[in-house]
């Protein structure tokens, strides 16, 4: 990231824009352009604050061009449809490390069929945190990682090596540390080869079907072991594990500290966005031990990489709530929350609950619902930017694209789903309908 105190201009974007730079544990890096903010905000006129968290496997300047993206697509709107009210806004964008080592023609939660994703965790560094948890296991990760594939023993052996370095986090369905298992993993590794086999030619309308079947009921048996896995796959769920645990404590350690500080500093709306695990960033401050001064004024989420029972009353086999079921109470979100979905989107759709198994990724059993064209989740691990909220009270409908009217009713969130060529990628979220819904947010009647 560019060394910039104060303001960082955004090209093409009007409004004062802002960035923040934290680290793997939530740290802000840029602590003099923290304080400038704030000064700002407290001596300024603002009237509404939009605060923004990018997803998985972006770079500082991927992030720049989401957030630029974005915010000409709601300048836009404003331009063609002036607020009634005074509008002086500011943006404050985060960065955080959520970019890992190149991967080719493997889509992982990062992007799409055929895209490149990035692994910021190298092999080396991979062998390194599994040396340091059983010495001498470094150097047989690294043979076998290396392989082109690997068989049944070779599996269990990366398995049962990979084992103690993935560490569960507070999460958004259970409460506690849980560790993933050796079943877990071999479990998870398979399913999620199985639901990649045929790279080529998949149909977007079928995402989440293998062989006839769900992906979530994919037998791995019945893939076979020699010649069919793929040892990467250990280095991805190695990254899902790693990164969904890191936006954790980026939002509760740095962006809860940050949100209780602009909601203190001014009194304009403060207006939350997340894209992907951004949204686990942005919900982990907003949900973070303690009361905030005043709820936050609109919440947009954008394909969240987290369950879709995150903001259940009570999830399935559990006497607990979702993790992030305080974001409905009111006190902390002005409601309603907006989240999208989309069918479109490979790794939520198809993959996400194929590789996050252990406990405190899961609920117990399947919750049905209003199923619009994404339909129902697949398995109890379904992510929410996949298939939209359940067990909430929620009200899922399709997202309206620019320009149409809004019809949010009463709900305290609400899934919109973009399946209809509105939201066609993981990533394909600063667009003029994404843009529109944060305006009907900010200006609609609510």
């Amino acid at each position: 990231m560019p060394s910039v105190i104060g303001p960082y201009d955004i090209a093409g974007v009007e409004m004062p824009t802002w960035i923040l730079r934290y680290n793997n544990d939530g740290i802000c890096e840029s602590p003099q352009s923290r304080t400038l903010l704030l000064d700002e905000l407290r001596n300024g006129d603002h009237t509404d604050v939009f605060l923004f968290s990018h997803g998985w496997n972006n770079s500082f300047e991927e992030a720049i061009s989401l957030y630029g993206g974005f915010l000409k697509a709601l300048e836009a709107h404003l331009s063609a449809n002036p607020p009634a009210r005074s509008f002086k806004p500011l943006f404050a964008g985060i960065t955080w490390p959520s970019e890992w080592l190149d991967f080719s023609n493997s889509p992982t939660i990062a992007g799409d069929p055929g895209v490149n994703e990035g692994l910021d965790v190298s092999k080396t560094e991979m062998a390194a945190q599994i040396e340091a948890a059983t010495p001498g296991g470094g150097a047989t990760f690294v043979k076998l990682i290396n392989k082109a594939s690997v068989n049944k023993d070779e599996a269990t052996t990366l398995a049962r090596l990979i084992q103690p370095v993935l560490v569960g986090a507070i999460d958004e369905i259970e409460e506690g540390t849980q560790p993933i298992t050796e079943s877990d993993i071999l479990l998870a590794v398979q399913s999620e080869a199985a639901a990649r086999q045929p790279p080529v030619g998949i149909d977007l309308d079928d995402y989440g079907s293998v062989d006839g079947g769900t992906a979530g009921a994919i037998d791995p048996q019945a893939a076979g072991w020699p010649g069919f896995l793929d040892p990467r796959t250990y280095v991805r769920l190695f990254s899902v594990y790693q990164m969904k645990d890191r936006a954790g404590r980026v939002g509760t350690r740095g962006m809860a500290p940050l949100l209780r500080d602009i909601l203190g500093a001014t009194a304009a709306k403060v207006h939350v966005a997340g894209h992907s695990y951004g949204c686990k960033v942005m919900l982990s401050a907003i949900c973070a031990p303690g009361d905030l001064t005043r709820p936050v004024s609109s919440l947009l989420l954008l394909q969240p990489a987290i369950s879709y029972l995150s903001f259940s009353a009570n999830v399935p086999g559990t006497t607990r709530a979702g993790g992030y079921r305080a974001a409905l109470e009111g006190t902390r979100v002005i409601p309603p929350i907006l989240s999208t979905y989309s069918k479109k989107d490979f790794p939520l759709h198809a993959t996400f609950h194929l590789s996050l198994r252990r406990k405190s990724d899961l609920g117990e059993v399947q919750i049905a619902g209003t199923a619009t064209a994404a339909g129902d989740p697949p398995n109890k691990y379904a992510a929410l930017g996949g298939y939209g909220p359940r067990g909430a009270g929620e009200k899922l409908i399709n997202l309206p694209k620019s320009g149409e009217a809004h019809n949010l009713g009463s709900a305290r969130v609400i899934g919109m789903d973009g399946s209809a060529n509105l939201i066609n990628s993981h990533g394909d979220v600063d667009s003029p309908h994404t843009a529109w819904a944060m305006y009907q947010l900010v200006f609609g009647t609510r």
